[in-house]
């Protein structure tokens, strides 16, 4: 679940930077269509970092030190 929730987070970044430069840059060009439909990317790609950053917190990545198990100091 650890590499999903990178794997989340990757993806909304790379949808909300494509949204706003290419939804701005096509804005200030004229061009309605399309720069309305990557605006409306933007939303999208919070939701998807926002969901694999909760998604990493939860769950740790395997071998590290919380996976460990606890027992008497030794």
């Amino acid at each position: 679940m650890h590499r999903f929730g990178v794997l989340l987070i990757y993806i909304g970044l790379v949808l909300s930077i494509a949204g706003l430069i290419g939804g701005f840059g096509l804005m200030f060009t004229g061009e309605q269509t399309w720069s309305k439909f990557l605006i409306a990317m933007v939303p999208t790609g919070f939701v998807l970092v926002f969901t694999g950053m909760v998604t990493t917190i939860l769950h740790r990545a395997p071998g590290s030190e919380a996976n460990q198990p606890k027992g008497p100091p030794e």
